[in-house]
């Protein structure tokens, strides 16, 4: 039955576009594979640059390992140096190496005396005597101690000895006189002794004032030699200091002034 005045609607007139009308929905975003492909990728990409990262660490932390050996081993021959500038120093001469050596190197341990503080005899000390009565001032008490080294000098002679004990203006010492000193004309030198050596089981080149305990210089250190050419009054030191799997030398060479000052020897 028809209804006048009404127009009959085409059900395939409102139907959906057929496919190749439509946009094509699967292209709005990535697949699972591309997802997976750009995630291994960056992942890749992250730990490679993370292992640059961690090479680029290991050498600068190498580098600087290996400078500051380089400027710790630097300080310490700084340091020696220092010493040897002061050997010799208010010591009179000349005098014979069997009296008192400023430099010394035994066993390739340096040691070198300089005179710290002076005072005089306040009495005759015979050949064979192990004591010496000397003048005490202010300041001089803090010196005389056990240990120390002291030096007798009267122009012509002169002996090294050690205080072993200390009694008012007393002085107990070793080894005893071979010789007489006047009170007259013996300065009696209170001497500064400073030893360098190297302490191999902890591998440290150690400084030592004094016989006191020995305080580290440098550390890692593999090799201390020194040299005393006395013809040329030249003293040479070498440092050799260990980094990872390298050895580094540093080498001193210096005129020690006092030493070659007239006379002295």
């Amino acid at each position: 039955m028809k209804i006048k005045g009404l127009r009959q609607i085409n059900p395939h007139k409102f139907s959906p576009r057929n496919s190749s009308q439509s946009p094509d929905r699967s292209r709005a975003g990535f697949s699972l594979l591309e997802c997976l492909i750009n995630l291994s990728l960056s992942l890749l990409i992250l730990v490679s640059a993370l292992e640059v990262s961690v090479q680029a660490r290991r050498v600068f932390l190498k580098l600087r390992e290996q400078q500051e050996k380089s400027l710790a081993a630097a300080v310490a021959l700084e340091k020696i140096r220092e010493d040897l500038e002061t050997a010799g120093a208010g010591i009179p001469g000349p005098l014979p190496d069997s009296y008192l050596a400023p430099v010394q190197i035994e066993n390739q341990k340096l040691t070198v005396f300089s005179a710290q503080e002076k005072t005089a005899l306040l009495a005759d000390a015979a050949g064979g005597q192990d004591f010496l009565l000397v003048e005490t001032k202010s300041g001089l008490s803090g010196l005389l101690k056990k240990g120390r080294a002291v030096y007798l000098a009267n122009g012509a002679s002169g002996r090294l000895i050690y205080i072993t004990a200390v009694s008012e203006n007393r002085l107990t010492f070793s080894p005893p006189l071979d010789i007489a000193f006047e009170a007259s004309g013996t300065e009696v030198i209170i001497l500064e002794k400073v030893e360098h050596y190297l302490d191999s089981r902890q591998r440290t080149l150690r400084r030592r004032v004094n016989g006191t305990t020995g305080q580290p210089l440098a550390e890692d250190v593999t090799g201390f030699t020194a040299f005393y050419q006395k013809t040329g009054n030249l003293v040479t030191i070498s440092l050799t200091t260990e980094s990872g799997d390298k050895n580094h030398e540093c080498e001193l060479v210096m005129y020690p002034k006092n030493l070659g000052r007239s006379g002295q020897r």
